[in-house]
């Protein structure tokens, strides 16, 4: 696991009371496309921020 993905997973799991049980297996059974959603979001906040 890489510095990124065990970052993501750590703020899964610090906010995992978000998520009910059917969100929490979705996310399991798609880790990799909640990744790339995250980085999204996270690299668009950035941009947001800049301007």
């Amino acid at each position: 696991m890489n510095d990124v993905e065990k970052f993501i997973e750590e703020r899964i799991m610090e906010n995992k009371n978000l998520f009910n049980k059917d969100e929490k297996d979705f996310i399991r059974k798609h880790g990799n496309l909640i990744k790339k959603i995250y980085l999204l979001g996270f690299i668009n906040s950035k941009e947001c921020y800049k301007n």
